[in-house]
């Protein structure tokens, strides 16, 4: 039985609870092991995808068209002494389930772009992507081909899409020649034209004459009717040709008015263009930090790759640009990036953990100080409804006058509200763990937005704990050597990173000016983590800021804050949480409170990003 097996087994306990708040933690559990288990696939999609069929439809049988075109016999102008064979670049692409051809349509070559990675990029139609969401079973097996002038196949990917249009891409520069985006078709009197496609099986290219429809009351604007009333969907994501050969568009879809014609839909040149340069894929940037689609624009999920995305959305990060996944590309500033030396807790269930970024960290401390550690620091969680929204360390403290109640110490950062950090969403429930196997709610009693500060109950008594008497000073200690504490958001691993404390704050990303720096190095799951002296004395609480230093309070301002509290709202029958306001704060007047800004997470691909030394801009061959 591997590791993962027996964590889907159940290496935790989830044992359901008498409270409301207990029960959903507990579904929480069940569904992202259902998110990590291909056995329990389905329900992860019905719950952050769409529910797939058992199999794919019948198979498809290419239709041919008007009359098939030899090399030379269709030829649009470039110049005025030059003409470019129709046949050397439109290509047909069909979408499979194993052998089973599911459909076929044609497609144009478009600019390569600017990123490093060689591709070749065509447009087609967005009735492609109908298909294939249509057509999509629990195998997720799909695959896309395209077939070339030269009569060779190819994988292809498919991408972006709109109502209109999709994106499917190929490796490396292939040999056809892409059409020019900035060229400006001329009218076509009379509204004589021809349409281009390629059959997939044969690799036949085909045409036929046709000519535009005169639009009734609540039909399509953009319409076209076959001179001899062919009916194919390979032609589909082909071009459209005026009287002169210029591409005049690109056939969309088959269109039926009811009566016993039926029509063909198509995208006029300039619109097309315009929705590509919209899709943000010839000149893309230099990063994918911050990337989000498009307007009106969606992104196919891979196949192979829905589980992947619902446990993406589960956990609350963003969706890859389109072929990150494909191509093995990086999720950066994730919450499960460990970070130091790890120290799994007895009785781990799940092999050995990977390996950290140090070592003889734990060797450091003496073995009480490790024994305290583990029995004080657990991992916290907030989440909206199902997702994740954000995950951190944090530290069991005794609170109160005697010292007598336990609560949660951690960074503000775990409630603050995504779109406005200068308010706390009341809405997110929390979740405590401390391996192996205990779990519960938290409430949020207490909040400091100036200082960054959370305090958070337990909604049960947890065993065999160890809280930290933070307001006693501990005997000074001379060395500047500390080490930063962290447990892991997904297995509950403790992670240590060694450092010293460094004199000022130079360098830091956060504008407290209480903040002091260590020279640890650690991870966004490092957030909220007590940072301890070689004797386990309370230091201060960890930070991050993606600086290469951590940033840290000191305990004597933490101190401070939580001097104006002595007891627990829910305790005394008052509202909460409620925010603590420190006199002599760091405020003054209508003064903003401090910035505490935590790294994105956001997609890595060196290849597929922009390449800031291409030179020029790749267009095609002009069409006059």
């Amino acid at each position: 039985m591997t590791a993962k097996t027996t964590r889907n087994k159940g290496g935790t306990d989830y044992t359901r609870g008498v409270s409301r708040e207990q029960r959903a933690i507990n579904r929480r559990n069940r569904l992202e092991s259902s998110l990590l288990s291909s056995q329990s696939y389905l329900p992860s999609v019905q719950r952050f995808g769409e529910p797939f069929r058992e199999g794919s439809i019948v198979a498809f049988e290419e239709k041919s068209f008007g009359g098939i075109i030899k090399p030379g016999q269709l030829t649009y102008p470039v110049s005025t002494d030059y003409a470019e064979d129709v046949s050397s670049w439109v290509v047909a692409i069909a979408l499979f389930d194993g052998d089973k051809m599911l459909f076929a349509c044609s497609g144009i070559p478009i600019p390569h772009g600017r990123t490093r990675q060689r591709l070749t990029r065509f447009v087609t139609s967005a009735h492609l992507v109908t298909q294939f969401n249509q057509n999509r079973n629990k195998d997720d097996k799909l695959r896309v081909a395209v077939r070339l002038p030269d009569n060779t196949a190819t994988d292809g990917f498919l991408g972006l899409y709109d109502k209109d249009i999709a994106v499917v891409t190929c490796l490396d520069f292939l040999e056809v020649c892409p059409i020019d985006l900035d060229h400006k078709a001329k009218p076509f009197p009379g509204g004589c034209l021809k349409a281009a496609g390629r059959a997939f099986n044969s690799g036949s290219l085909m045409a036929m004459r046709g000519s535009l429809y005169q639009k009734r009351p609540l039909e399509p604007r953009n319409t076209w009717v076959s001179d001899s009333q062919d009916i194919s969907k390979a032609v589909l994501g082909g071009p459209l040709l005026g009287w002169d050969n210029n591409i005049v568009g690109m056939s969309l879809d088959i269109y039926d008015s009811g009566d016993a014609n039926l029509r063909y839909t198509f995208l006029p040149m300039d619109i097309l263009c315009k929705c590509l340069k919209h899709f943000q894929i010839l000149n893309p940037k230099k990063d994918f930090r911050g990337y989000a689609l498009p307007r009106d624009v969606l992104s196919v999920v891979p196949s192979g790759f829905m589980q992947t995305i619902c446990r993406l959305k589960s956990h609350g990060y963003p969706i890859p640009p389109p072929l990150v996944l494909e191509f093995n590309g990086r999720l950066l500033n994730h919450f499960e990036e460990c970070f130091g030396e790890l120290l799994p807790w007895k009785g781990f269930p799940y092999g050995d953990p990977p390996g950290g970024s140090e070592k003889c960290v734990w060797n450091q401390l003496p073995k009480e100080v490790v024994t305290d550690v583990s029995r004080r620091v657990v991992s916290l969680a907030s989440f909206n409804g199902y997702v994740r929204s954000f995950a951190c360390t944090s530290l069991l403290i005794k609170l109160g006058s005697n010292a007598k109640q336990t609560v949660i110490l951690t960074s503000a950062s775990l409630v603050r509200d995504c779109c406005n950090e200068d308010i706390i969403d009341d809405s997110l429930t929390i979740e405590v763990f401390l391996p192996p196997n205990q779990r519960a709610g938290g409430t949020l009693e207490f909040y400091n937005l100036d200082y960054n500060i959370a305090i958070v109950s337990l909604k049960k008594n947890f065993n065999a704990i160890c809280p930290d008497d933070i307001f006693t000073e501990s005997a000074k200690n001379s060395s500047k050597k500390v080490i930063a504490i962290g447990r892991d958001a997904k297995f509950g691993i403790l992670m240590a990173a060694s450092g010293e404390m460094k004199c000022g704050n130079r360098g830091c990303k956060l504008d407290c000016k209480d903040v002091q720096l260590s020279t640890c190095k650690i991870k966004k799951a490092g957030i909220g983590g007590p940072l301890i002296n070689l004797n386990g004395s309370f230091v201060g609480m960890n930070f991050y800021d993606g600086s290469g230093v951590t940033p840290f309070l000191p305990r004597h301002k933490i101190v401070k804050v939580l001097s104006q509290v002595n007891s627990l709202p829910s305790e005394c029958g008052y509202n909460h949480p409620m925010p603590i306001n420190v006199i002599g704060g760091t405020k003054k007047g209508n003064q903003k409170n401090n910035r505490w800004p935590v790294p994105k997470p956001y997609w890595y691909h060196s290849e597929l990003q922009a390449n800031v030394h291409a030179l020029g801009k790749h267009i095609g061959r002009r069409l006059n």
